[in-house]
């Protein structure tokens, strides 16, 4: 592919008519402008388990992190290669008496620097990622500009997306490789025949995806529940979407597999990680897991940030979401060297919380018009009928998977309850609900644009928590 045969693709994206959209550029410019800001602004060693990142990063080129190495030792390699990598490169140009990190000499000012390289390159990840977004939306609507600001809209909002691509982890990798995965297999259903690029091409992306985290691995039975939906209402198209899935899973376990039999034969378990699960047991968890609501004295609408909400999924899972529930990138508190903002940003996480509660209900109102597609026995040939429901399949296995985590080690450490954790499920959450809109849209073209224009006072007002107060200058 030429240059100029690249950029005309791309132009066509963003592009309505003949003519550039200017709603879609200003979407897609805003997003990354502010995931920009936080990999500028954002202190590198703030974030969750952030030492054991950096330490994995600065180890990884000698060894294998192991467990006294890196809290972080069970996690894929892939988003800490080329950190690692710059991090050498640093240790011979940075001057000074290298440190002994666990029997490696390292220079400690590169973990700065390893960190801020980390976050420039989560920055390019994002700029990749809300490109695929567009590139899945033509694939779905295609020639349709309002799904396209629609899916945009609804990212922009997303404040646990900022907070996840400003920090130095690897889930802005999984976000990458997830939406890359959705991409290629919405490109396989359009495939009347056996598709060998294509195949080959999700089979890289999903080991790629397994290589980033262990979510990743979420995918898998989602698009297994999907081809069982498709053999029992088309058995030809669902033995030919078969075979292209079967020979990517076998090339996926070929990219990514090696990683867990390394796991296995050093530690005994494919699954191994740096907590013993007490078990998938809901005796597990506090009383009042999942009937803590948080409205209690509107608490979630006042102070929801941690302790707060007495361990309940829904209050901490929506705060973290929507605000910072944990204390990792707006809300601090008795951190060192950083001021005590509770006064002021606590009762505003509050606020944002209530003025969130609007794109909550059309993310689940969207949620609820994908599962139904899974019902609607005229709809299922149709290509982009098939991807609403493959993607609305993985983002609730994403969500079930996400859960037996949740409980399986909630009460080892109650922090395993983060937004981040499974933002391929925001990912994925996207396009029912852009696709919900759409339906509104049909029906009521002021209803639409009242919906968006509501989204984007919510956005407005929303717009401080989604920078961060964590700031290395």
């Amino acid at each position: 592919m030429n240059k100029d045969s690249l950029f005309n693709k791309i132009r066509s994206l963003f592009s309505y008519d003949g003519r550039l959209d200017i709603g879609v550029i200003i979407l897609f410019l805003v997003i990354n402008a502010l995931v920009l800001t936080n990999s500028i602004l954002h202190h590198p060693k703030i974030g969750y388990d952030v030492t054991g990142n950096i330490n994995y990063i600065q180890i990884l080129l000698h060894r294998w992190p192991g467990p006294k190495d890196s809290n972080e030792f069970f996690s894929p390699p892939l988003p800490y290669f080329l950190p690692s990598v710059y991090d050498a490169i640093c240790n011979k140009l940075v001057p000074g008496t290298p440190d002994n990190l666990y029997g490696i000499p390292v220079i400690w000012a590169c973990r700065t620097y390893d960190g801020k390289f980390a976050q420039a390159l989560n920055f390019f990840l994002s700029l990749g990622l809300t490109l695929l977004l567009l590139m899945i939306s033509e694939q779905i609507k295609p020639g349709n500009r309002f799904f396209k600001m629609s899916v945009l809209m609804f990212l922009a909002l997303l404040t646990v997306y900022y907070k996840t691509f400003s920090q130095v982890r690897a889930e802005p990798y999984v976000a990458f490789f997830a939406t890359l995965s959705i991409y290629f297999l919405i490109r396989i259903l359009k495939s009347i025949s056996f598709n060998i690029k294509y195949t080959v091409f999700l089979g890289i992306s999903l080991g790629l995806l397994v290589l980033s985290r262990q979510w990743g691995f979420f995918f898998f039975p989602a698009i297994l529940l999907f081809l069982a939906f498709v053999f029992l209402q088309n058995r030809p198209a669902a033995m030919n979407y078969a075979r292209m899935i079967a020979v990517s899973f076998v090339i996926s376990a070929l990219v990514g597999g090696w990683f867990y039999i390394h796991l296995y034969l050093d530690y005994g378990s494919f699954t191994a990680f740096n907590m013993e699960p007490q078990g998938f047991s809901l005796a597990n968890l506090p009383s009042g897991f999942f009937r803590t609501s948080g409205l209690k004295d509107f608490q979630i609408f006042r102070n929801p940030v941690r302790p707060f909400f007495d361990n309940g999924l829904f209050p901490i899972f929506y705060s973290d979401t929507w605000g910072d529930y944990w204390g990792f990138f707006t809300y601090h508190k008795q951190i060192l060297g950083f001021e005590d903002n509770s006064a002021t940003v606590a009762p505003y996480l509050g606020q944002v919380n209530l003025f969130s509660v609007i794109p909550s209900i059309l993310l689940l109102l969207g949620a609820g018009f994908g599962l139904l597609q899974l019902f609607r026995r005229s709809a299922f040939l149709a290509p982009e009928s098939l991807a609403l429901v493959l993607i609305t399949l993985i983002a609730f296995a994403s969500f079930a998977g996400f859960m037996w985590f949740v409980i399986s080690y909630f009460s080892a450490d109650p922090s395993v309850l983060k937004a981040t954790y499974i933002i391929q499920l925001f990912i994925a959450s996207l396009f029912p609900a852009a696709s919900f809109l759409e339906l509104v849209r049909l029906k009521s073209r002021f209803g639409y644009w009242a919906i968006m224009g509501a989204l984007a006072i919510v956005f407005v007002h929303n717009v401080p928590a989604m920078i961060t107060n964590f700031k290395m200058f």
